[in-house]
């Protein structure tokens, strides 16, 4: 029976490993990874707490499914690389109907929060860059308007290991990744969800990179779904920042034959954006100006950086999205 079994799985496997060779260009895009800070918002319906079971119950490369009212959440890892980076991400299983939401949700809704720490041998040496998200979507619900995701979604993070070698980081044993997770699970009322993962990691000693290739093949699936960084044919060629007339205006360079889609904006607590609006100028660049109010005590333009941007696209191929820090001209 065992044979018959082995047979059978030997050649999925192979092609998981064509997969993962030829999925190896995303650890380029996984290593030019940004981090996301995220910020507490207010509660407004019942709370949800999960404990996902301990790591004695916990697959190598995957914690547990922690099960939730419209879903569930686990956290997954990959094969690390070899400066010991160890891509990941939190896995999000939705139901049909139910939502959860982008880094700035919007008028309503939680962002995910997540914080990972590391126990065991090398613990010293483990280091959690934060989290990423893929683009959202925008949806409407009577008056109010938020961001986020209707379909089952994946957050890359990005987490690194010892290599060997001296200090901690070469102690043998396993690693055990511990996460602290917040984030909302919403349909005619939002549930708040906070839960512990707990994943034990393959003895780095052992060359053991992750124990299933198929977690591998799909986590760096996750990275290659993120916004991709500007680039000459796809960029914010201009940024500013209109105090009496409470608007960001932004002049977009997109790519050839794509049409603009939206524009998210990620900016610090107290910053509430309106519907965009958006032109082609003479030049053939994107026009797009987006109602802003900003905190009460926020005077002279947003700190280089403060307000990040996400902007969808539609190509005759399909979606893509582009990610950038905005910089304001005076």
């Amino acid at each position: 029976m065992r044979d018959t079994q082995r047979r059978r799985t030997l050649p999925i496997f192979s092609d998981v490993a064509k997969t993962a060779m030829a999925l190896s260009m995303i650890e380029r895009r996984i290593l030019q990874s940004l981090t996301y800070s995220s910020r507490v918002a207010t509660l407004f319906a019942v709370f949800f707490f999960a404990c996902a079971a301990g790591p004695d119950t916990a697959s190598a490369a995957r914690s547990a499914w922690v099960d939730t009212a419209g879903g569930g959440i686990r956290l997954v890892t990959g094969a690390r690389l070899a400066d010991g980076t160890l891509p990941a991400m939190l896995e999000i299983r939705l139901e049909p109907g139910w939502r959860t939401y982008w880094t700035d949700p919007g008028a309503s809704g939680i962002p995910p929060e997540v914080t990972i720490t590391a126990t065991g041998p090398g613990a010293d040496d483990f280091v959690y860059s934060g989290l990423r998200l893929p683009p959202p979507k925008r949806f409407a619900e009577g008056d109010l308007t938020y961001t986020g995701y209707d379909q089952p979604v994946a957050f890359p993070l990005l987490l690194k290991t010892g290599t060997g070698g001296s200090g901690n980081s070469g102690a043998s044993g396993a690693l055990t990744l511990e996460a602290s997770v917040f984030l909302g699970i919403c349909k005619s009322i939002c549930i708040p969800v906070q839960a512990q993962l707990d994943v034990a990691l393959a003895d780095a000693q052992a060359g053991a990179a992750a124990d299933n290739p198929l977690d591998t093949a799909r986590v760096r699936s996750a990275f290659a779904a993120l916004p991709a960084p500007p680039s000459p044919d796809f960029n914010v060629a201009e940024a500013r920042f209109d105090a009496t007339g409470h608007a960001i205006a932004l002049a977009l360079t997109l790519p050839e034959g794509a049409t603009l889609s939206d524009v998210f904006l990620a900016a610090p607590s107290g910053y509430a954006f309106g519907p965009l609006r958006s032109e082609i100028d003479a030049t053939g660049r994107t026009q797009v100006r987006i109602p802003t109010k900003r905190p009460l005590k926020a005077s002279g333009l947003p700190a280089d950086g403060s307000i990040r941007a996400t902007i969808s696209v539609k190509r005759p191929g399909g979606m893509a999205a582009m990610e950038t820090p905005l910089v304001f001209k005076p």
